[in-house]
């Protein structure tokens, strides 16, 4: 037997408030129902996550119905489990999986617990419910939503229940759940350990897991194929990721051996990019502007030298992250964002779907140590200079600016009329920059 596992699709997601974004993600999802008819798998998994949110649209469940009915007219089961993003509502009878299940689209497995302890029973066509299915040449696979917190206890009690249930025609035994692993993802908690899922090995030949986007395997025995497309800019450093062809040699059942060769699966998806840029020795927004255009335009070229020879969709509009880092050394109020953007927009071609400016510089450090022996007058002086010099613009005459702004501060506390302080003010300026042009 062969079944194609999945997970995480995330329909609906108007990822940048972009239209095309949602059709990423629609696109995504057909290519891996796609790769399914044409690898004549027997069954489909689908570990969660279906939805990107539980309040979806009509379009967003056309996108979904569409691609199961394609499914269906293969007589291709789809076998899955409720993820976090589509939980029904507290008050809500039914959510979208299970609507999509009466429909007759896809087998949502889940365990009623009563007493704490989760109710196994088989699938019920009629009623549209169950816990476990028996397939042919006695494949059985099981299902369990998403517990959040609660996967643990679950995890334990289900692998009790287990140990009371019959195997009647069962040989080969999957179970599917949304849920992660611990250490597979740094910045993510809540993972069960491994440790913790070991109550269910000596029942369990395969774990199809979800939610964590990012692919894995432990113990070829615990598999997570990834996310389709990108929901964050981190997730395109997993290039081979998507969906996992499962082949079945049932001959080895209930033998050492496994009975499954995994295979990793990369649909094609948008690229994504992401460029960290440094400001820390740039001196002007004129100069930041031009280092950018050269640096973009050099990574232009990369990307264009990469998209040679791929399949058009590979190459379509990108979408670019610049990430502006390090110190800043003119004031923030003039660093514009959306000229940056535009900069970024007409170094690649074609221009990219999202170019997104993210401005994670900080401000230069005004903190100073001044000389407690000075006079107040020359304190104030030392004071203004250091502040004067941490700004590119004033850095080459710090000591006149500084004494330009005392001398004002001066004339206004000895009552000089606003014409007065403005001409003064001129004249400064200009002697200023005049003696910056003569050297």
């Amino acid at each position: 037997m062969r079944f194609l596992h999945c997970a995480d699709i995330h329909l609906g997601y108007q990822q940048y408030s972009h239209k095309e974004r949602f059709n990423d993600f629609g696109r995504a999802f057909l290519a891996v129902i796609d790769q399914a008819i044409a690898q004549q798998v027997d069954f489909v998994i689908l570990a969660g996550d279906l939805f990107h949110k539980r309040a979806i649209d009509a379009l967003t469940l056309n996108q979904a119905m569409r691609g199961l009915e394609r499914l269906r007219k293969a007589a291709i089961p789809c076998i899955a489990v409720e993820g976090n993003h589509e939980r029904a509502y507290y008050e809500e009878t039914i959510g979208w999986m299970k609507f999509l299940s009466l429909q007759d689209l896809l087998i949502l497995l889940d365990a009623e617990f009563a007493d704490g302890k989760p109710q196994l029973r088989a699938w019920d066509a009629q009623r549209r419910q169950g816990s476990y299915i028996d397939l042919t040449e006695g494949v059985r696979v099981h299902g369990l939503r998403y517990y959040g917190s609660g996967t643990v206890i679950a995890i334990q009690t289900y692998s009790e229940a287990l140990a009371q249930l019959p195997a009647g025609p069962a040989r080969y035994n999957i179970f599917v759940a949304h849920a992660g692993v611990e250490g597979q993802l740094d910045e993510k908690a809540g993972g069960v350990t491994p440790r913790q899922w070991s109550p269910l090995r000596p029942y369990i030949d395969y774990v199809a897991l979800g939610h964590f986007h990012k692919p894995f395997q432990v113990d070829n025995w615990i598999f997570n194929p990834g996310s389709p497309e990108n929901c964050s800019i981190a997730e395109n450093d997993w290039q081979e990721r998507g969906y996992l062809i499962v082949d079945l040699d049932l001959g080895k059942a209930q033998t050492a051996e496994p009975c499954h060769t995994v295979q990793q699966g990369r649909n094609r998806r948008r690229c994504f990019r992401l460029y960290p840029f440094k400001t820390d020795r740039i001196q002007s927004p004129e100069e930041l502007h031009e280092r950018l255009r050269a640096y973009l335009s050099r990574k232009a070229t990369e990307l264009a030298d990469e998209a040679t020879g791929k399949q058009p969709f590979d190459i379509l509009p990108p979408v670019i992250e610049l990430y502006l880092t390090g110190m800043l050394p003119f004031e923030r109020s003039a660093l514009d964002l959306s000229a940056i953007e535009a900069i970024v927009r007409e170094c690649f071609h074609p221009p990219p779907l999202v170019a997104l400016v993210k401005n994670l510089t900080q401000a230069a450090d005004f903190v100073v140590s001044p000389d407690a022996t000075l006079s107040r007058a020359a304190l104030e002086q030392q004071v203004l200079d250091e502040l004067f010099a941490r700004d590119a613009r004033y850095a080459g005459h710090s000591s006149q600016w500084a004494a330009m702004a005392i001398n004002l501060k001066q004339l206004i506390l000895n009552g000089a009329s606003a014409s007065a302080v403005l001409d003064e003010l001129a004249a400064q300026v200009e002697s200023i920059e005049h003696a910056d042009s003569a050297s």
